[in-house]
């Protein structure tokens, strides 16, 4: 894969994963600039990379725990937000060399 995503393959990729949900440009461009933190964060050290896929394979509860602990942080994720951010960060992967 390339080094660095295409924002119309992500966003493509995305589309076809959530349809209607994912139409909103600002939804878009907030994922995408998430997408390319992702990859960023992913490339510094194997421990960063471990727990973002960690962050896959999280079940319905693990998710609501999350959830809870960034709300404590102040970062406040609707359950479908959670999908989206988990998905931004399995299609990030694919880009970590």
């Amino acid at each position: 894969m390339s080094s660095r995503p295409t924002k119309r393959d992500f966003y493509k990729h995305m589309e076809a994963r959530f349809g209607s949900e994912f139409k909103s440009q600002e939804v878009k461009n907030k994922f995408y600039d998430k997408l390319l933190d992702t990859i960023q964060e992913a490339n510094k050290d194997d421990a960063n990379l471990a727990a973002l896929i960690e962050l896959t394979m999280m079940n319905t509860t693990d998710r609501l725990i999350y959830r809870n602990t960034m709300a404590c942080c102040g970062v406040e994720y609707t359950p479908r937000q959670v999908d989206l951010l988990i998905s931004t960060i399995e299609y990030a992967i694919e880009y970590v060399s």
